[in-house]
């Protein structure tokens, strides 16, 4: 394994125990269920329906539109 890489690691993780509590962190978030999917197509010209899709998704659509296009909407 490249030198460098463990260097790396080393530094947030200074100790086995914490790298070991890392991984049954990460080995655990992957046990998670996956959320929902929305899939949509087609919009355009559509805006009720969008709006009624994203008051139904419980904020989550809403949340993930807001991520994916922070620096592009208003």
């Amino acid at each position: 394994m490249d030198l460098n890489y463990l260097q790396l690691l080393a530094e947030k993780y200074p100790s086995i125990q914490a790298a070991a509590a890392e991984i049954v962190s990460l080995e655990a978030m992957l046990d998670l269920p996956k959320g929902t999917e929305h899939f949509i197509s087609d919009i355009h010209g559509e805006h009720e329906s969008f709006q009624h899709l994203l008051r139904s998704s419980s904020g989550s659509l809403r949340r993930r539109l807001n991520e994916l296009f922070q620096y592009e909407m208003s």
